[in-house]
């Protein structure tokens, strides 16, 4: 059987398996490392993965979508096709214009599983901002991550974490892409 013939309820069913896989994949390397090694080499060697994950996912959804350098809402778009964001409860956009946008996520599987088995809060802010920049600056050079709330930090209880995705004029005057935190 070849994908062409499949129908696109089982092509969508299909894309969210290969999601929810991947998705454990990475889970089970992150906790594998963190039993072996604790959760601050855990936390450094994930963030050098997203470092290059990112971007060569972001690369293949512009692909494949076609999105060019369509300001802010380009890089959502990117970020709701990738792998991890498939499965994953939806973003809230709280501010959407065209120079600035504020999302949250209410729900995280990552943290709400840390939470019911007992382990510590993941500090997931670097890895996320590296993530969101690094999306950003394939997508749309000028667009710049701030988080605005994300642990290591007070679970507010209305969202696990928050951010802003910015658009400058002048993409030249940023040396990494990587703001705030």
């Amino acid at each position: 059987m070849k994908l062409e013939e499949l129908s696109n309820g089982t092509l969508i069913e299909l894309a969210k398996m290969y999601a929810r896989n991947w998705r454990t994949l990475d889970s089970l390397w992150f906790r594998s490392v963190e039993d072996e090694y604790g959760l601050d080499t855990a936390v450094l060697l994930d963030l050098k993965n997203w470092e290059k994950q990112a971007v060569i996912e972001a690369e293949r959804i512009k692909e494949v979508l076609g999105l060019d350098a369509g300001g802010l809402p380009s890089v959502l778009t990117a970020i709701s096709f990738m792998s991890w964001q498939v499965v994953s409860p939806p973003f809230r956009c709280e501010e959407e214009g065209p120079e600035r946008v504020v999302f949250s996520y209410s729900h995280c599987p990552v943290q709400e599983g840390r939470m019911r088995q007992g382990k510590p809060e993941f500090p997931c802010r670097d890895m996320k901002l590296t993530l969101f920049s690094m999306v950003a600056r394939v997508i749309e050079p000028r667009a710049v991550a701030t988080c605005l709330a994300c642990p290591p930090g007070q679970y507010s209880g209305e969202y696990w974490c928050r951010w802003e995705f910015t658009l400058k004029e002048d993409s030249a005057s940023r040396d990494t892409g990587l703001e705030g935190s």
